[in-house]
């Protein structure tokens, strides 16, 4: 690499810190917002809890089936105005959606955030940092970066939603306040964001139809850990809820949040050393505790440490997810690539709510652990083989 790209690479403080305040505000407003206002939105409209809860799941698989086509867009140059545009995109369906009155409607418009969530929240961004700082520890800062400031947003979306309902701001005004709030992030983001064209890897044997298949095979092995992720999510604090005390059970999720700040930090300190390779199959073991402590006992003190345990695992694999992918996969059409994987991740994830409850009402909480613990069994073999091949053919 020549000095002039190599000091392209450089990591401008303030390019990396304005994206992580954006990805903060946006993952507040494009995605906990929902779950946030849920209760708010069907007190004071009478809607169906089941029919608004199904438009979250909509707005979740389209924003999974355009991923590949955000990346596409970055691949082609146009990743700071396509992001700043669909943050302002985003910014105005909240704001029309806070105005309708049907439900219909309302919902319809609901569905549409998946295309802002596309091309703004985490994989474009990261996108946009490995391309511009290359596939190494500069570009592993930076996503740590983004990623400790942007999981905080669980920390501000939850506490300002009820500060502003104690206030006596409906439904309508919070979500508004939030569309402001994307309205700044989208001023505050880099416009020198731009991904330039770049050359293939030196070993020039990398082909687009291979960084597909590996894409495919990455995704694959990630989701199965992501699938596991969300079934204890969705279903484990419910379902202990009727074995326990209901309150506490169901306050269990809010340990997850802080859990991934600390588990990036440790990355950062820690595991941030390793191999990637070696570092994801670190991860991938950790990542089987969880379960295997809830097959033992379903207490709510063991529940809790294994919720820890899971939202740390969970918040590195969001950062080791597209460093290895930057290390296995060609350059050249790379963000469409991260695209794919994070689609096959959240067509993953979306499944979570129905096949959890569909488990856990034929055989209950151990079988709802069971089947996470052979989840993450089976994508920790498919990375395994992953690594095996990787090494065998030197991926570069």
């Amino acid at each position: 690499m020549s000095a002039v790209a190599s000091a392209s690479r450089a990591i401008p403080r303030g390019f990396v810190m304005r994206h992580a305040m954006a990805q903060l505000i946006m993952w507040s407003a494009f995605y906990y917002l929902l779950p946030a206002i849920l209760p708010h939105m069907l007190a004071g409209t009478g809607w169906s809890g089941v029919v608004v809860s199904g438009a979250f799941t909509a707005v979740f698989l389209f924003w999974a089936v355009l991923s590949p086509v955000a990346g596409a867009i970055i691949d082609r140059g146009y990743g700071a105005v396509a992001m700043r545009l669909a943050g302002g995109l985003g910014a105005f369906l909240l704001l029309i959606f806070s105005v309708v009155q049907s439900q219909t409607l309302a919902l319809g418009i609901l569905v549409v955030l998946g295309l802002p969530m596309a091309m703004t929240l985490y994989d474009p961004c990261f996108s946009l940092m490995i391309t511009r700082f290359g596939a190494g520890q500069s570009s592993r800062r930076a996503i740590t970066v983004v990623t400790l400031v942007a999981g905080l947003a669980t920390l501000l979306t939850f506490p300002l939603v009820a500060w502003l309902a104690s206030a006596g701001m409906d439904w309508r005004w919070i979500v508004r306040v939030f569309a402001v709030l994307v309205c700044i992030a989208v001023a505050i983001m880099p416009a020198d964001g731009v991904v330039r064209s770049v050359a293939p890897r030196p070993d020039g044997v990398l082909t687009h139809s291979g960084g597909k298949s590996r894409a495919m095979a990455i995704g694959m092995a990630f989701a199965l850990v992501m699938l596991g992720h969300a079934l204890l999510l969705f279903q484990l604090p419910l379902q202990l809820a009727k074995l326990t005390d209901g309150d506490a059970a169901l306050m269990l999720p809010m340990v997850l949040g802080p859990a991934q700040i600390f588990g990036r930090l440790v990355w950062g300190a820690l595991l941030g050393r390793m191999a990637l390779d070696r570092a994801a199959i670190v991860l991938f073991g950790f990542m089987i505790l969880p379960p295997l402590m809830l097959f033992m006992t379903s207490g709510l003190t063991v529940a809790l440490i294994a919720l820890i345990i899971q939202g740390a695992g969970f918040g590195v694999q969001t950062v080791i997810r597209p460093m290895l992918s930057a290390q296995w996969i060609p350059e050249t059409g790379f963000a469409q690539q991260l695209g794919l994987i994070a689609m096959i991740g959240l067509l993953f994830m979306a499944l979570a709510p129905v096949l959890g409850a569909w488990v856990a009402a034929a055989s209950g909480v151990t079988g709802l652990v069971a089947m996470v613990l052979a989840v993450d069994l089976a994508g920790l073999a498919l990375l395994l083989g992953l690594v095996v091949t990787a090494r065998r053919e030197a991926w570069a």
